[in-house]
């Protein structure tokens, strides 16, 4: 075979090879599309674009304070494009909040009352904007009309901290504001949520509540706690610290920490998928890990059987 026919060859054969490929790309590609799950990919972004909504409704405060001293036709265009904008991003945001509440894993009560404050943020935003469009133009109602609008202004920023309240509250946990509080503020939020302090019962419950359960409070209750259950656990309560969650393995067996699936995560390399607690959370430090398995080998035993 001389040079050119073997070119020839060698290019007729690559070319059906890459027309083979290109082809089998084309038939995967919509079986892929049709199985990606997109929610499960938008989902994260809520908590990037849910600052949206916050800034932009409290700048339209903020420059509708403003306009009461130095008002314009320029500043309330500018307030009209805020508004606007508010509502389509509270909207966006709360349309990425169902997809993240879909993935499971949070006490559903709570998670309940966010989504309902914020689908009224989202609805009272655009109604606010709507409002404000129809205020300005109509001179003989204007005065009624824009104090409706200012009321409904005010009344958004109150349903906006509390619907921002309540989601922190089930990303970080109920005790995140008071994480770094004097010991006092500790000691008065337990006693009002009925917790036993440390002067009260002896032995056992001295050993879980005074060494054990504070390092699950500090390291663990944020992601399986009251508000927020990952992975199907629940370690704020002895019933659900002994269950097992979706993995179906016993979290804790009584007398052999090795052989207890948490020590066993909690244990593992912090670069590792599966480590607890999970990449970007404050890990264990050697002495709390040997409490709980000391706490395991002695029995687990926690004043109350789970």
């Amino acid at each position: 075979m001389n040079p050119p026919s073997f070119l020839r060859s060698v290019l007729i054969t690559f070319f059906c090879l890459l027309s083979g490929s290109l082809a089998a790309a084309e038939a995967e590609t919509p079986r892929l599309i049709a199985t990606f799950d997109w929610r499960a990919f938008l989902a994260p972004f809520h908590t990037v674009t849910l600052h949206l909504p916050i800034g932009f409704v409290t700048m339209a405060v903020i420059l509708e304070i403003y306009s009461l001293f130095r008002p314009s036709e320029a500043l309330r265009r500018t307030i009209a494009l805020v508004l606007w904008v508010s509502g389509f991003s509270a909207v966006i945001v709360t349309v990425l909040g169902f997809f993240r509440a879909s993935g499971g894993g949070y006490e559903q009560e709570m998670l309940e009352h966010h989504e309902r404050f914020g689908v009224a943020v989202s609805a009272l935003t655009m109604v606010i904007a709507v409002i404000h469009l129809i205020a300005y133009p109509r001179e003989k109602s204007r005065k009624v009309i824009v104090g409706l609008y200012r009321l409904l202004l005010v009344s958004d920023v109150v349903l906006l901290s509390i619907a921002g309240h309540g989601g922190g509250n089930l990303t970080h946990g109920s005790k995140y504001l008071v994480e770094g509080a004097p010991e006092w503020v500790k000691e008065w939020v337990a006693q009002r949520e009925g917790k036993p302090t440390t002067d009260q019962g002896a032995g056992v419950i001295d050993e879980f509540t005074i060494n054990i359960q504070p390092i699950f409070e500090k390291k663990c209750y944020g992601c399986h706690g009251p508000e927020k259950q990952k992975g199907d656990y629940r370690m704020d309560t002895v019933e659900g610290l002994f269950k097992a969650g979706e993995s179906e393995l016993d979290p804790i067996t009584k007398g052999r920490p090795m052989e207890s699936y948490l020590v066993e995560l909690i244990t593992l390399p912090a670069d590792d998928e599966f480590a607890m607690p999970p990449d970007g959370k404050e890990r264990l430090t050697p002495d709390e890990v040997l409490t709980i398995m000391h706490w395991i080998f002695e029995g687990a035993e926690t004043g109350s059987k789970p």
